[in-house]
């Protein structure tokens, strides 16, 4: 019990250390009913029903060199500084890299793949009572599986963006109209350039924004940091400068979250531009690919800078700060009255974290 009160301690401390100027703060509790994933997840569905934050799925890797899925899905009441999850239902088959979206009261999860295959499934995920148990509903099928895609939500239209299309990384762009009298999923086209796996995306006043995401192809591989801007009622498409760094450098935000917030859009998280492509184009100048998994977290310099970017005058603001705490690939973000949570993630390749902090006094 001691040896748990101080590391306790030490992290609060570590975090206030770090991150109190930047108004990121700790979150302790981490989904653990099912084995492993009390040692983090990344890629999971995560978003707000009501006054609880609903997290679902994911994956990780509890014995080395295996990738586990998970299919409990879990609720916390949005309150304090401690999140007390519960298991309140399955997943109808393990599942990550989907998407989440909130439709009402209810949440829609989106594609995603599991060990053995990719899905083009659509769940909506609705609490029966306060807090109670997971109804868990099938809606209409993606036209094809989808994962490490983004997702967008404009009023009532939900772009799913970018990712791998029946297993071949897409620049297309698949759109739903829940209020719809049978909502069906369309593509509408696709972005400008190549393929973009594991992109952000965000939509604000109109408009539907994509930045970062890569394209694996030897030596023909590409990790983007530019960005492209659709105008939803036109469906014209222009360019979007890419984010830079408190140092004044061009970043990828290719495995990082986008959110739109108070009229802005923030980004941050996603991996090392140089070092990502220089495994994904299988040339491994850095480090022989028999070492890659095996250097410390620093190595791989996850960004974690805060982004902001504003529609009105069309570009980044100067990035102010970068913490430790939002280092990471494949977190996920709820967004909610009592701050952004960040959920998981990886801090690097193959590692997880159960780490949650919340982001405050956005402006």
């Amino acid at each position: 019990m001691k040896r748990i009160l101080f590391l306790i301690i030490s992290l609060v401390s570590l975090f206030h250390t770090s991150a109190s100027a930047q108004h990121v703060r700790p979150v302790f509790g981490f989904p653990a009913s099912e084995p492993g994933y009390s040692l983090g997840v990344s890629a999971c569905y995560a978003a707000q029903i009501g006054d609880w934050i609903v997290v679902a799925g994911g994956c990780n890797f509890p014995t080395p060199g295996k990738k586990t899925y998970y299919a409990g899905i879990y609720a916390a009441p949005v309150d304090g500084d401690v999140l007390n999850w519960r298991l309140v239902g399955m997943l109808p088959e393990p599942a990550a890299y989907g998407v989440t979206v909130v439709s009402g009261d209810s949440l829609l999860f989106i594609g995603g793949n599991n060990s053995t295959h990719a899905l083009k499934s659509v769940y909506s995920i609705h609490l029966d009572g306060v807090g109670g148990r997971a109804c868990v509903k099938r809606l209409a099928d993606l036209p094809c599986t989808v994962d490490n895609m983004a997702v967008a939500q404009s009023k009532d239209n939900v772009f799913v963006v970018g990712g791998n299309h029946d297993g071949k990384p897409s620049a297309d762009v698949l759109a739903l109209n829940l209020n719809a009298a049978n909502p069906s999923w369309s593509n509408i086209g696709s972005m400008p350039g190549s393929a973009r796996v594991q992109p952000v995306a965000a939509a604000l006043d109109g408009k539907l924004y994509v930045w970062g995401g890569f394209y694996a192809n030897g030596d023909r591989s590409e990790v983007h940091t530019d960005g492209s801007c659709m105008n939803i009622a036109t469906g014209k498409w222009t360019s979007v400068a890419a984010p830079k760094s408190v140092e004044g450098c061009e970043m990828t935000l290719a495995g990082g979250i986008a959110w739109a917030f108070n009229g802005k859009i923030y980004a941050t998280g996603g991996v090392n531009k140089d070092i990502f492509l220089d495994a994904i184009s299988g040339r491994y100048e850095r480090v022989k690919q028999a070492d890659y998994l095996n250097q410390p977290i620093s190595w791989y310099r996850f960004s974690g800078n805060l982004y902001e970017y504003d529609v009105l005058s069309e570009a980044w603001v100067k990035t102010r700060f970068a913490d430790k705490g939002l280092a990471r690939a494949g977190a996920q973000m709820v967004v909610t009255q009592k701050g952004c949570f960040y959920i998981g993630g990886e801090l690097k390749p193959a590692l997880r974290t159960p780490q949650i902090v919340v982001l405050q006094d956005l402006e």
